[in-house]
Formats: structure tokens, C-alpha cells, sequence
């Protein structure tokens, strides 16, 4: 298990490394603090995200994202292929497989109790997107209504790791700001935890 001092590293590597993409100091904002901290969290080595950061900066003409969280999909697939033990014979240049993540969804459908909330929101969130919804425009609307959704064990977990995880931006955003975060930092904990990827990393 980490400690403070490995996920302060962990963080400040990703920081320097994005730094120097840019070409100038950059200190990551809350919402990619709670990115960066759910790599950490679900095991992704920060070699695979330095990688990323790396590649990034040999492609030229490429246009760099605006925030560290625009790598959430090149990273997401590249440890998809690190994890799968593919990377050996994986060719140069060669795109990453894509992630199936309707069939993840539909696989948390399947767990969760019949007719409880989950189990209804997944069935209407995937047969609007078998009905032509946008994936992004269904990811919204998993994260607005995930809370309301599952036990309250496990909302109570997700939002006191939020809270504390952006405790230290407290006092440096207004409280709405600090609202805001902390909402989008629940919903991506309860997909981690309910292992529901965005369906907008689908190819």
C-alpha cells in the first residue's frame, strides 16, 4: 500500500513531466488532482502515464490538451494494454485495442439487484444509447444521477475519499468551485468502484 509521501511523488512526477511539455511551470488543478489521483488509485503505474506524457511530445503538430485530464483516454488505453500483457507485441505505432466498455456497463447492469435504482439507471442509459445518444451526452447523465443511484455505503465512501482527496484546494477556489469538483470527483469514484468506464472511450 502507498503512503503520503509514494502519492505526493506519484503526483509531483505527472506535475514535472506535464511541465515540461508545455514549457513552463504548471501546477495541476483540483479536477486533475482527482484525475491523476484515480491512476493512482486503481494501480496505474505512473511509468505508463510519464510514457503517455512522452509520446505526447513526440508527435509534433499534434494539439497538446488543454488539461492533464485530456490524457484520461490515452492513458486509460495504454495501461489497458500494459495490464492485458500485450505491450511486447504490440507493433509501433500500432492504435491500442479498443475498450468495450457497453459490455462493462451492461456487465454492472447484470450485478446489480433487479429493480433497484442502479439496475434501472443502466437499463435506460444503455437503451438510449442503443437508441443513437451521444456516448458523452449518456456520461453526462450517468454522473448527475449516479449518486441518487447507488447504497448509501457506498456514496458515503466515495465522498468523504472526495472530500479529503481535495481538501487541500480548500480556501484557493470559492466554495461553489470547491461544489463543483468535489461532485464530478464522487461520480468518477463510483464508476471506479462499480468499474464503469465512460462509454466515450469506446472507438
Amino acid at each position: 500500500m502507498s503512503g503520503p509521501v509514494e502519492d505526493r511523488r506519484y503526483v509531483r512526477a505527472i506535475e514535472a513531466a506535464w511541465s515540461k511539455l508545455l514549457g513552463r511551470a504548471a501546477v495541476v488543478s483540483p479536477r486533475e488532482f482527482e484525475t491523476i489521483d484515480g491512476w493512482r488509485r486503481r494501480g496505474v503505474p505512473v511509468a505508463v502515464v510519464l510514457e503517455v506524457i512522452t509520446d505526447l511530445g513526440k508527435r509534433r503538430g499534434r494539439s497538446t490538451p488543454r488539461s492533464l485530464s485530456g490524457l484520461a483516454r490515452a492513458v486509460e488505453e495504454t495501461w489497458a494494454v500494459v495490464a492485458a500483457g500485450r505491450t511486447a507485441s504490440q507493433p509501433t505505432g500500432a492504435p491500442p485495442p479498443a475498450i468495450d466498455t457497453q459490455a462493462a456497463w451492461a456487465r454492472a447492469r447484470r450485478e446489480s439487484p433487479e429493480g433497484s435504482p442502479l439496475e434501472t439507471l443502466l437499463s435506460r442509459l444503455l437503451a438510449a444509447r442503443a437508441a443513437g445518444s451521444d456516448a458523452a451526452e449518456v456520461d453526462a447523465e450517468l454522473d448527475r444521477s449516479l449518486p441518487g443511484a447507488v447504497p448509501p455505503e457506498l456514496l458515503a465512501a466515495a465522498t468523504t475519499g472526495a472530500s479529503q482527496a481535495l481538501s487541500v484546494f480548500r480556501g484557493r477556489m470559492s466554495e461553489d468551485e470547491l461544489r463543483k469538483v468535489t461532485e464530478r470527483a464522487v461520480a468518477d469514484r463510483l464508476r471506479e468502484a462499480l468499474r464503469l468506464p465512460r462509454l466515450a472511450l469506446s472507438r
